[in-house]
């Protein structure tokens, strides 16, 4: 599936980011399986958009003082895109279940079922916001010094190794 959402720009920019990866047992097949997400460094930049005011006016990028983890990801750089791609064909554009929009979604590499994103970032305890330190031993983060550009429906700020 090609990624033509209709979120075609980026809300979130970095000169680099990580690529993250965790594990969680498939709901379906009950079978542990890898799961990736991104993530980008304090510094990373945010659009801000006032809806008062007409598009061209309205958008502001703001640095933000600490590092997330981002969610709901509708569209990724091409050169994102083929780096996540090099990694994994389990984490691909895909159909949202409940809603008519397609996102960057984790499929179990057993059984190939989508993934439900709230399981994967929701709660603590979930694969990205453990809550033990052994549970953050289990999170790799691959580190990608290229510039990264997103539209990703959550940030979200709970993954203490980025913070050093």
């Amino acid at each position: 599936m090609l990624d033509t959402t209709t979120n075609a720009h980026p809300n979130v920019r970095s000169g680099k980011y990580f690529i993250v990866e965790s594990r969680i047992r498939c709901d379906q097949c009950n079978v542990v399986t890898a799961v990736f997400g991104f993530a980008v460094p304090a510094g990373y930049e945010s659009l801000c958009v006032d809806d008062d005011t007409p598009n061209d006016e309205s958008e502001i990028w703001e640095a933000q003082g600490i590092p997330a983890v981002l969610s709901y990801v509708e569209y990724l750089s091409e050169t994102v895109a083929n780096r996540i791609r090099s990694m994994t064909q389990n984490y691909r554009l895909d159909r949202h279940r409940d809603v008519d929009t397609t996102f960057w979604a984790n499929h179990c590499g057993h059984c190939g079922v989508q993934m439900e994103e709230e399981e994967l970032h929701g709660d603590a305890g979930s694969p990205f916001v453990p809550l033990s330190d052994e549970g953050l031993e289990a999170i790799r983060l691959h580190e990608v010094r290229e510039p990264f550009s997103a539209w990703a429906g959550v940030e979200s700020y709970d993954m203490k190794q980025l913070h050093s």
